[in-house]
């Protein structure tokens, strides 16, 4: 049996962000332990809930659809797998933002990989871990909601599931660099001794620890199956280097090595764009996390999955029919709306998950009567761990079949679910975006949008998609009170 891949891309400019327990509930349906995978990178909708929670419209960056495709499992149906990979896609008929009747492809991807009898690579992990002032490494768990706190749950998580094939080090940055705790084999009680004294050091130099780190892990070369630098970190440093560039050519260099690179973004003051220039690279991503009571959860759908590249340099590529122009790609960072052409996506690294997400593109006919018959070629390159390059193809189509009372016609349910969360969540965007200046345009946006999500939820029938119609609500109740805007950086602006 072949198992489904959440595909979930946002050109690696989204973050995978974990705290928002209270929404998980009827958020992953797949069956049990089946295997996601996900693109190197990160995605994000912890950080907006989390502002709705808090009392504040979030920022426009914070809703992405790819990064709410992520949170819910979203199989397609199709032939079983020859391949380590094959691609997946179905394609319906629904009506667009503006209600004018459109053709929306989903595409995915499944996997031969079996979860009962995969066996993990013996792993060298070099934790390099911020224990700057801004991690609050002095105030204790926080109640489990400071960086530090999470760091430190993670830490003794992953320290937890290692043996004896693996090895373990630790390096800390802060105003100085430290290496407290050398290679040591995976099993050694010294490791937890090591985290459990782990201390705050004033300033953040990010780029000297990381710069430790690699050449801690270029030592490791050849001591393990795979060699990775863990970093944890809010992502805010203030000597040496600073910008997303800089940090994305260290991580360039030690990719370019064989070492990879799992960035854990940790609490709401993150800077996420640092986190997305470091994870997009071979071999890297990247996840945040916003409270250490997440972490067992996170843990156990993603270890050791997230430290396990299955394969590199995936091309997918999506060609419409003649007939139809793209309008929208939701995970395409390559794709041109109104061209004719075609909607590509370049993966450095796909990795295990047990998160399953999608890929969508929404497509205009050139006439309503131009739908039927419309096509979508699909194609599928990547080099496995063994360097062997592997292809394949598909293709989509509608013929015509009749359209419910919504203007709907699905070939599979998750192709409604993915096109209503697309539809949701970019309406929260412009929404969001207007914010800043038309309060009024906002609430206009955002009212008509949740009104159809309602309705498509009613029709559905998902809990996941039940449980999005009964929190997104909070957000226009909060326009329409004028509440003020967050961002990024632990603030908020407007009044």
């Amino acid at each position: 049996m072949d198992r489904w891949i959440g595909f979930i891309m946002a050109a690696a400019s989204s973050i995978a962000m974990i705290g928002c327990a209270d929404m998980s509930s009827g958020m992953s349906s797949g069956m049990e332990g089946d295997f996601g995978a996900t693109p190197g990178g990160v995605k994000d909708m912890g950080f907006a809930r989390s502002l709705i929670e808090s009392g504040k419209v979030p920022p426009p960056e914070a809703f992405i659809v790819e990064a709410m495709f992520s949170e819910h499992d979203l199989p397609l149906e199709g032939a079983p797998c020859a391949t380590l990979l094959c691609v997946r896609a179905a394609m319906g008929i629904a009506p667009n933002a503006e209600g004018e009747s459109a053709a929306w492809v989903q595409v995915g991807m499944s996997s031969t990989i079996e979860p009962e009898t995969f066996e993990r690579p013996s792993m060298a992990i070099v934790a390099t871990v911020d224990v700057s002032g801004s991690m609050s490494w002095s105030y204790g768990d926080g109640g489990g909601g400071t960086p530090a706190a999470i760091a430190h749950a993670l830490l003794w998580n992953v320290a937890s599931r290692l043996d004896a094939k693996d090895r373990f080090a630790i390096v800390t940055y802060g105003s100085s660099v430290d290496t407290p705790l050398d290679w040591t084999q995976g099993d050694d009680p010294e490791i937890k001794e090591a985290i459990s004294e782990l201390s705050e050091d004033g300033s953040t130099n990010m780029e000297a620890g990381l710069l430790q780190a690699y050449e801690l892990a270029r030592e490791a070369k050849g001591s393990a199956d795979e060699v990775r630098v863990m970093l944890f970190t809010d992502a805010q440093p203030n000597v040496g280097a600073t910008g997303g560039s800089e940090f994305e050519s260290l991580v360039a260099k030690g990719a370019a090595d064989g070492v990879g690179i799992t960035v854990f973004g940790l609490g709401l003051g993150l800077g996420a764009d640092l986190v997305n220039r470091m994870s997009h690279l071979r071999g890297a991503n990247a996840f945040s996390l916003m409270h250490a009571d997440d972490v067992g959860l996170f843990m156990q759908d993603n270890w050791p999955w997230m430290a396990t590249p299955i394969a590199h340099d995936l091309k997918l590529v999506a060609t419409p029919s003649p007939s139809l122009s793209l309008s929208q790609a939701y995970g395409f960072p390559t794709g041109e709306a109104g061209a004719t052409s075609i909607a590509s996506l370049d993966v450095a690294s796909v990795f295990l998950s047990k998160r399953k997400g999608a890929l969508l593109l929404s497509l205009t006919p050139a006439s309503p009567e131009e739908l039927a018959g419309a096509k979508v070629d699909i194609e599928l390159d990547y080099v496995d761990r063994s360097g062997e390059p592997v292809k394949s193809s598909l293709s989509t189509s509608y013929e015509g079949e009749a359209l419910d009372e919504r203007g709907v016609f699905m070939p599979q349910a998750s192709v409604d679910k993915t096109v209503a969360l697309a539809l949701l969540v970019q309406a929260m965007h412009d929404a969001a975006q207007e914010y800043g200046s038309d309060r009024a345009a906002a609430v206009a946006t955002l009212e008509p949008a949740l009104a159809r999500f309602a309705a498509d939820a009613a029709a559905i029938g998902d809990a996941g998609i039940d449980a999005e119609a009964a929190f997104w609500p909070a957000l226009l109740d909060l326009m329409k009170e004028d509440a003020p805007q967050g961002d990024f950086y632990g603030g908020f602006s407007g009044d």
